[in-house]
């Protein structure tokens, strides 16, 4: 998944990101309401003007304040470059239109002029305001929606991804998954299999908000129905990269790492795979190091026809695992430097003993006070029972 700032987005950042058709209503109040100081301004000076040039004032002051405010949502290093046009705009102005001073001399004052001049920014500033009340109107039904489909999506991700907590096969599991303010599409899932089997995953949804929550809900469907046939970790890969573009947007993909934990008698045999997600850690207790399980292979909906491979070790009783998505190994601090799979690596063999539930908090407790969450920071803690 694409990163992400954590740095808190400004409001000039905001606008750099809304496209200029539905800044319409903004920028033309803007137009009107430094149009009308044109008009101002003649009833200050009480000065006689011809239509032409009070045309040309206006349409200039409304249309260098657009400019300007362009210029500083979109590219604020060019400002200079709207400043040197204002300027020289108006003394081109002033030389090939504005009469002298001395030309306007003597004359009476334009009392006629002076009333349209206010009729003209009355009626501007009340357009001003009706297209500012029309630009926050469209801009909150906006709003509104995103907050209804955060709400949705952060629904969503409750139902399918709950906290997980299980003992099984003489194993302890532990799954939890942290949203992030726009919801993504992070999974986890642990399901008992017949005859002495576990078969756990994490996946991760590149993108956010409501249609990666809605795939979130299709994969993990598609990867219960896939085990109810067969649960072969290859095997339930390919399906899913088989189905995923059927029921996706084309730029949307999943990465996915999967185990599959036998018990034969007292021995213990791990399965692993993964699509494009981060390494599946193990700690051993025996060794106390940290192995980096990984299998580079493409993310689940990107490649048709894919075929996807597994391997095999053995467990030990109180080797201690953990699969994580991005959005942990992937958050940043404020100087832009990653908190890394080594700093997670530190942690298991510091906590390797504690209760599951304690590494994961202790886990997430380090992320949050390295940065802010950008991203879904989802965990599974798997360990063989001594």
């Amino acid at each position: 998944m694409a990163r992400r700032s954590s740095t808190p987005r400004t409001s000039y950042e905001y606008f750099r990101d809304v496209p200029l058709r539905r800044l319409t209503f903004l920028l033309l109040a803007i137009f009107c309401l430094f149009g009308m100081l044109g008009f101002l301004i003649d009833l200050i000076e009480l000065r006689q003007k011809s239509l032409a040039e009070v045309l040309v004032w206006t349409i200039f002051t409304g249309g260098m304040a657009v400019f300007y405010l362009l210029t500083i949502i979109r590219s604020p290093r060019w400002l200079l470059f709207p400043i040197a046009i204002h300027v020289a705009g108006s003394l081109l102005i002033r030389v090939l239109i504005v009469p002298s001073v001395a030309d306007s001399a003597g004359k009476p004052i334009d009392v006629i002029g002076i009333r349209m001049a206010a009729v003209a920014s009355l009626a501007l500033s009340v357009l001003a305001g009706g297209l500012f009340l029309q630009f926050i109107r469209s801009e909150g039904r906006r709003a509104v929606r995103l907050q209804t489909e955060l709400s949705v999506a952060h629904g969503i991700q409750k139902t399918l991804v709950p906290v997980i907590e299980k003992t099984a096969i003489g194993c302890e599991f532990y799954g939890v998954s942290v949203p992030s303010d726009k919801v993504g599409g992070d999974l986890v899932d642990v399901v008992e299999l017949k005859e002495g089997q576990i078969f756990a995953y994490v996946a991760d949804i590149a993108g956010h908000g409501l249609p990666a929550g809605i795939l979130m809900a299709m994969f993990k469907t598609a990867a219960r129905t896939q085990l109810m046939d067969s649960p072969r970790l290859p095997a339930f890969l390919e399906r899913l990269n088989e189905v995923l573009p059927q029921v996706k947007e084309p730029e949307m993909f999943a990465t996915c790492a999967a185990i599959l934990l036998k018990r034969t008698n007292a021995h213990f045999t791990l399965e692993y795979s993964s699509a494009g997600h981060p390494p599946i850690l193990m700690a051993s207790r025996s060794s106390q190091c940290v192995e980096r399980l990984a299998e580079p292979q493409f993310p689940l909906g990107l490649v048709a026809s894919v075929s996807y491979a597994s391997r095999e070790l053995q467990v030990e009783p109180g080797d201690l695992f953990l699969i994580t998505s991005d959005g942990i190994i992937e958050t940043h601090d404020s100087k832009g430097s990653e908190f890394g799979i080594e700093r997670i690596e530190g942690i298991l063999l510091q906590e390797i003993s504690s209760p599951l539930p304690q590494i994961a908090r202790n886990l997430l407790s380090a992320v949050s006070a390295f940065g802010n969450q950008a991203d879904d920071q989802t965990i599974l803690l798997f360990r063989v029972l001594l």
